[in-house]
């Protein structure tokens, strides 16, 4: 990756001195953030887009500057399994490119969403000669791993309201300002867990009349995180 010779351009100042703030890219050496930071692009993108499909080519890694993003899997006639929801700061698509593959999921921005694109080059070129990036990404792939032997864990051993609520409180607890307000449908939420939408309704309805949450069109609230906790504990004791 070469450096630019020319001065920054706005774009690149805005870019720069937004990755100062993002856990990736913060430990750079100066220099080196201006530089990669004049390869990218600030990206808009508004509610219901489509970033990019599972199986497309993975040219751009994405680091969200503000709003929400839902990286899904849709097997076969059933509905999307949600991998993962993020907001600012969140960076995704690295696993296509780490792996020199395809895109594995789909990225579709839940509210408008301003992104921050790094070409495919600069993003291997950052994580293979700098040890502050190469943490980071190790780090999300042992979470991510440990996250997915607990979900096989839960679809053996908790009931319903346990798999459910364990649902919850990975998503509200996936991104750096640990948000306890997600934006997802019901179906995802369900398919997510593994049951039925109509179980999934009745569980959140009666969670909604204890106070546990709250909802909206394609959204929810937690407002009692420790009862999800509690809930998921019952299940495992009862199990």
């Amino acid at each position: 990756m070469q450096s630019a010779n020319q001065p920054a351009s706005a774009d690149t100042q805005r870019i720069c001195s937004f990755f100062q703030t993002v856990p990736l890219f913060s430990a750079l050496p100066p220099d080196y953030l201006e530089t990669l930071s004049s390869y990218c692009r600030l990206i808009y993108k508004k509610k219901g887009s489509v970033i990019y499909r599972k199986e497309d080519s993975s040219n751009h890694l994405y680091v969200i500057k503000s709003g929400y993003i839902m990286e899904s899997v849709f097997y076969g006639t059933s509905a999307d399994i949600i991998v993962k929801i993020r907001s600012d700061r969140d960076y995704f698509g690295e696993m296509g490119i780490l792996s020199n593959r395809v895109y594995p999921n789909t990225a579709l921005a839940l509210e408008d969403t301003t992104l921050i694109s790094v070409p495919q080059s600069c993003f291997v070129d950052a994580v293979w000669n700098h040890t502050s990036v190469c943490r980071v990404i190790i780090q999300e792939l042992i979470d991510r791993l440990l996250n997915s032997a607990q979900n096989m864990v839960n679809a053996m051993y908790l009931d319903a309201p346990g798999r459910l609520a364990s649902t919850i409180v990975n998503l509200t607890t996936s991104t750096q300002k640990k948000s306890m307000k997600v934006r997802i449908t019901q179906s995802a939420l369900a398919s997510s867990s593994g049951m039925a939408r109509q179980t999934a309704a009745k569980i959140l309805s009666d969670w909604r009349k204890e106070g546990i949450i709250s909802t909206e069109r394609g959204r929810f609230c937690v407002h009692d995180f420790n009862r999800l906790l509690d809930i998921i504990l019952e299940s495992e004791i009862q199990n």
